[in-house]
């Protein structure tokens, strides 16, 4: 019961979560869905909160010991791993989830440099992708993500200001989305900024915008 969105920007990825816990449809205490892996990745999930957490600590700790081994330069490494164990739970749990989770795995592509990518992991399936939107609010989000984020044409620190209107026009019609939004940013051959927490936004200013906007234009007479 989640919303996740991730998008390219001019300069990177901004990837953003909520906190809303919901289970049989009622609300439970808030929750972390966007977390910083130990390599230096952002990854974020959508679904069950138990197997989603599980999945992190699994993922985190394969990290861990792959790092021991060989070190991991790449972030399709990561994702691979990452990948691995969501597979596994996700046949573990077959059939006993309220929800199908996934998640969505941010980084520079060599780690501590090059370019931000963005991919998804969902089922059996890794896609390298330019925006996504991922949860039960994902329906309600994406016609805002394709109309603002899509383009690729913002930068990071635009779009970090649009995310909370985007997660608050969601909130208001799917009640399974909401608790403040978290969101960082990963730009180009620099890496992940620190996760910030923003609340839901007033929408007023969005409303007058809009109004203001239909009464531009010229008038005719009937």
């Amino acid at each position: 019961m989640t919303l996740i969105i991730g998008a390219r920007c001019q300069d990177g990825i901004i990837l953003a979560a909520d906190r809303r816990r919901m289970s049989k449809y009622e609300r439970g205490p808030s929750t972390t869905k966007l977390f910083a892996l130990s390599c230096g990745v952002a990854i974020a999930g959508a679904g069950d909160d138990a197997v989603l957490n599980e999945a992190r600590v699994f993922i985190d700790r394969r990290i861990e010991e792959l790092q021991t081994q060989t070190p991991i330069a790449a972030l399709f490494d990561v994702v691979e791993a990452a990948a691995i164990v969501v597979n596994e739970l996700v046949g573990f749990y077959k059939g006993s989830l309220e929800e199908p989770f996934g998640y969505v795995v941010s980084g520079l592509e060599n780690l501590t440099n090059g370019k931000a990518q963005l991919y998804t992991i969902f089922g059996a399936g890794i896609s390298d992708v330019p925006w996504v939107c991922l949860g039960s609010g994902s329906s309600y989000a994406r016609p805002l993500v394709d109309l603002v984020l899509a383009p690729g044409n913002l930068y990071t620190n635009e779009a970090v200001k649009i995310i909370p209107t985007i997660f608050t026009l969601v909130s208001n019609v799917q009640t399974t989305v909401g608790d403040g939004i978290d969101i960082c940013a990963l730009v180009d051959g620099q890496g992940m900024g620190a996760i910030g927490h923003e609340k839901e936004v007033s929408l007023e200013r969005l409303r007058s915008a809009v109004l203001s906007s239909t009464n531009a234009g010229p008038h005719k007479e009937a």
